[in-house]
Formats: structure tokens, sequence, C-alpha cells
């Protein structure tokens, strides 16, 4: 196995400076540019490669290794310091098979879930995802132009009128929504809806997770990202959304995102010019 990577370059984001804009929501946004900005997040993905269960071993461009889906479990064989493993035993089982040419490492993943599988070259990473029954290869470069250039999301003013009231209803459910990728649908459990007054009539959302609102507007695919989302404030019957605290899906920055989209009827019927603005979105 190799030796552990080395440490990724850091990103230093610049902070929102917007006078008036209240502590908090500043406070806020400095959180989000330094998740954005960390060495293995969305802006450093710069590829996503599906695992052909009925392809037998697979090799793909820029990856050491073979690759497999056995059974419904993802096998990658190497040899000598190609990859380091760097998931758990938990999640992860490791051994050497003998071969013609030598010994090779073989690694099996064990868990359902996403696993960050692995370690190459000048500490590049991959996860393991596993989406709409398919088995992929997301790659992680933190030298990946997109993040090594990044200085801050584009964001509009504070705007406190667009800090909105309204009131939810319990009703749990699960919502199906398509995604980032044309082919998936993604199953979203609901506790209810809620309903904001918007230009002086009731709009209803969709809620999900706990308070999330994933939302398009009249602006969305132009000034504003495709779709974004934000999370309310509950008391009781009431709710309370900061639409300033909007932010993108990770599809709104790379190509290989794979993230859910709004539930249907999800649509703010104005331009909501406040949180995150439109980036373009690159595949490195």
């Amino acid at each position: 196995m190799t030796t552990s990577p080395t440490a990724a370059a850091s990103v230093a984001p610049a902070p929102p400076e917007q006078a008036g804009a209240p502590a908090e929501w500043l406070a806020f946004r400095h959180h989000r540019e330094e998740q954005l900005a960390v060495a293995h997040g969305v802006l450093s993905q710069v590829a996503l490669h599906w695992v052909d269960p009925e392809a037998g071993a697979q090799t793909f461009a820029g990856l050491p290794g073979s690759w497999s889906v056995e059974d419904g479990l993802l096998t990658v064989r190497w040899r000598g310091a190609e990859l380091t493993v760097l998931a758990g035993s938990a999640d992860v089982t490791t051994d050497e098979v003998p071969d013609v040419d030598g010994t090779v490492h073989r690694a099996t993943v064990t868990t359902p879930g996403d696993v960050r599988l692995a370690a190459f070259a000048e500490d590049v990473q991959i996860d393991l995802i596993r989406r709409g029954g398919r088995t992929g290869l997301r790659v992680l470069d933190p030298q990946a132009p997109r993040r090594t250039a990044f200085t801050h999301v584009p964001t509009a003013p504070y705007d406190p009128s667009l800090v909105l009231s309204g009131s939810w209803r319990e009703q749990p459910a699960t919502v199906t929504v398509g995604s980032a990728l044309p082919w998936l649908e993604q199953h979203l459990d609901s506790p209810g809806v809620a309903t904001l007054e918007i230009d002086g009539r009731p709009v209803e959302l969709v809620l999900t997770g706990t308070a999330n609102i994933l939302f398009t507007d009249e602006a969305s695919g132009s000034s504003t990202p495709d779709w974004r989302v934000v999370t309310a404030e509950i008391d009781g019957d009431r709710l309370t959304v900061d639409l300033n605290r909007a932010v993108a899906f990770p599809a709104a920055f790379s190509a290989w995102a794979t993230c859910p989209r709004p539930p249907a009827g999800n649509h703010l019927p104005i331009a909501a010019l406040a949180g995150e603005l439109r980036v373009e979105r690159t595949e490195r």
C-alpha cells in the first residue's frame, strides 16, 4: 500500500463585506465559504465513473487499479503502491491475492452507503457513491482549478424584505424528485407543507428533511442557480424563511454532482435575488 497522501494546498475564501448586514448572516456566509473551500469537497470534484456490474473488471482513465461490482459489492484490485485505502475495516475488507506477476492488493466495500474509499497520487481521493441502483467512483482533486481559484460565491446584498413568515402543517410523506442526472430519481422524506404569502397570495412549498425548502424562483437559471435550498426556522405551527440564507447545491458548481431537484410545485413567483447567485459550473 502507498504512503500517506500529502496535505492539500489551503484555499482562503474572501469573506463577504456588506455594510449593515446582520452579524449572524455574515458569520453564516463565512462558514459557508470555509465549507466550500475544504480540500476534498464539491469544488474538488473532477470526474465520476460508473462501474458496470455486467462488464467484469474495468479500468478508468486517470484511476489506478481495476474495478468490478460482483453480487452488489464493489471490489478494486491494484499493484504495489498505486492506492491507499482510506475507509476503515467496518466499511471495507482488504487482503492480498496471488497473481502470475506477483501479489495483488484487493479491497471490497461491504457497507451499503457512500464511502471515502481511497487516495492516490498527490492526495487525489475517490468516493464510492450509490445512486439509483448504480455504483459510481467520484474523483476529488484538491488541485482542481475550480478549487484553487476559489475566492467566494457571488451573493446578493442582504435584503431584510426577503425574510418571509408563514405557517406550516404536519403532513409526513415521501416525495419523489428528479436530480442533476437526467436518469436519476430520488426519494426525500417530508415532514409537511409550508405556506408563505408572496405578493399577496399564498404559496405552498413542500418541506424536506427536517425543515429544508428546495425551490426555484423567477430568476433561476439566469441570475440565480437552477435551484437552491434554504432551511426554515419552525416555531409551533409558524415558520420563518430567510431567503438571504439560500445556498446553491453542489450541482451549481460541479458537472459531477447528483443533487436532488425541488419537489414539484416548489417555486417562488418572484425573482428571489437573495442568497447565493448563479455561477458557471465546470468539469474541473
